[in-house]
């Protein structure tokens, strides 16, 4: 049976926010009586059934200072509860609402079948075994630090039909039937938040048979064989300050990456955009922009996955631009 795992650092604990739509996260210390008290109360919960969909981890207060000073932690046990990587709460010491707050998160995560535990651990070990020659050495898959409470989509829809269900799945690497159309016309926007300021080496999108996908669908069989077809064109900006609107997005002949994709070269169901590599530095959000070549279809990506190299968090850097300043 797995147990509740301390998070490492700030990478680390961003993974653990990136890869879990619902996190409790618990901030303790070795030196504090009321941490090692509620502790199994803590692990029992986690042991538990009831809460299998809800994930936890622990933040020690002095090897993860820098995620205890991110949170304003003041005292210990503090419990911090987040959904879609934003917090939606937090308790002080252990208490009834503690208990509250718990059952409060687990009830919304039970109620959504996209919902499941995911370690901090990096992504890239589910990846398809396809994606291996995409990824260089030295280098990794950067939607384990997306910041999925602040992506923002436009005119997406996601394929597969739910109530929970949000076009942000597209860059949930170890989900399944995660394909999301182009809803009014061809095009599709999306602004890609990062919780470490970062590199980017390549943008690499599946681009698949949709006969494989069951269930409820947005289209039935004829409107996937006749109505969709796969982008032609792929821009990319860095560093918005927020999402762009299509006119601008369309228009921008220079954007840092425009592409139009050669799809003979479509490798496995992949197509990789490498970047020039020297134009994605010190990369804190990417503008994902997405057209098909016929205005009147809907243009459909399984999933989108980042690859480059991970830095400083944001909030590390801004503090260190300051000092320099």
């Amino acid at each position: 049976m797995s147990s509740i795992q301390f998070a490492k650092n700030q990478a680390d604990f961003n993974n653990y926010l990136s890869n879990n739509k619902y996190l409790v996260a618990q901030f303790t210390a070795s030196w504090c009586g009321p941490c090692q008290a509620i502790k199994p109360v803590i692990d029992n919960l986690y042991s538990s059934d009831k809460y299998k969909k809800l994930e936890i981890v622990r933040v020690d207060l002095d090897s993860c200072q820098e995620v205890a000073a991110k949170y304003s932690i003041t005292s210990v046990p503090t419990f911090l509860f987040f959904e879609n990587g934003k917090e939606v709460g937090r308790v002080q010491g252990a208490s009834p609402k503690m208990m509250e707050s718990f059952d409060s998160l687990n009830e919304k995560a039970n109620a959504d079948s996209s919902a499941g535990r995911s370690t901090g651990a990096s992504s890239s070990a589910s990846l398809p075994n396809e994606l291996g020659s995409l990824i260089p050495k030295g280098y990794q898959v950067l939607n384990d630090i997306i910041h999925f409470g602040e992506l923002v989509s436009l005119n997406a829809l996601t394929l597969v039909k739910s109530e929970e269900a949000k076009p942000s799945v597209l860059f949930r690497v170890p989900e399944k039937q995660t394909a999301v159309l182009s809803d009014a016309d061809s095009q599709a926007l999306f602004f890609v938040p990062l919780n470490n300021i970062s590199k980017v080496y390549s943008v690499l999108l599946k681009i698949s048979d949709l006969s494989n996908y069951k269930g409820d669908l947005e289209l039935d069989e004829d409107e996937i064989n006749e109505e969709t077809q796969p982008p032609s064109t792929l821009k990319l900006w860095i560093n918005k300050p927020g999402i762009m609107s299509f006119d601008d997005a369309a228009a921008d002949k220079n954007a840092p990456h425009v592409e139009t994709l050669d799809l003979s070269k479509v490798s496995d169901g992949w197509y990789e955009a490498k970047l020039r590599f020297v134009r994605f530095q010190s990369v804190q959000n990417l503008t994902v922009f997405v057209d098909g070549e016929d205005e009147d279809k809907h243009t459909v990506v399984d999933k989108v996955v980042i690859v480059g190299i991970s830095g400083d968090s944001r909030e590390q850097g801004s503090v260190q631009q300051l000092e320099e300043e």
